[in-house]
């Protein structure tokens, strides 16, 4: 894979979670069921931190981290599926993809079905301009062969004479 292929990749990848998100964001069942596992404040142990309490038993640290992993812990199951519209997200991608293709297309110097069909028609008008030129050159080849022997058979004959005349 090209560099341009692999940021091609990338670039669809972070489209496609910003429309999870934004989609996510948008729905509202999903989003009270997210924000119900997710703790309000930034450290659980943020109080404890401030009163300075560091007198906990082994049992109550693991009690809390039992609790804290449930309520962070977020299950697929737990999520209801049945708001999620997979037909309205895939046409928005759709929609997406089809109006940032151009610009991806045009910025990076893509190659389109068209610039291939293209590429193809050039393909073969070389293939046949070749094809003549080696056809133009067999034909010179084999008149430069004819031109050649008649060419040795007058030397030929010129030198027959000369011996002639000498004798």
């Amino acid at each position: 894979m090209e560099i341009i292929e692999i940021v091609a990749i990338i670039i669809l990848v972070i489209a496609i979670l910003v429309l999870v998100y934004y989609y996510l964001l948008n729905t509202p069942a999903i989003m009270n069921k997210l924000k119900s596992y997710v703790p309000t404040n930034a450290d659980a142990h943020m109080s404890e931190v401030i009163s300075k309490n560091t007198d906990y038993n082994d049992l109550e640290k693991e009690k809390e981290s039992k609790s804290m992993t449930k309520r962070i812990k977020v299950k697929l199951s737990d999520i209801d599926m049945s708001s999620i519209n997979t037909d309205a997200f895939s046409s928005k991608l759709d929609a997406f993809l089809d109006e940032k293709s151009d610009e991806l297309i045009k910025d990076w110097s893509l190659a389109t079905t068209d610039d291939l069909e293209d590429l193809e028609a050039k393909f073969l008008e070389t293939t046949k301009s070749v094809d003549a030129l080696d056809k133009d050159y067999q034909e010179f080849k084999k008149s430069s062969k004819e031109f050649q022997e008649a060419t040795e058979e007058k030397l030929n004959d010129i030198d027959k004479r000369i011996e002639a005349l000498e004798k």
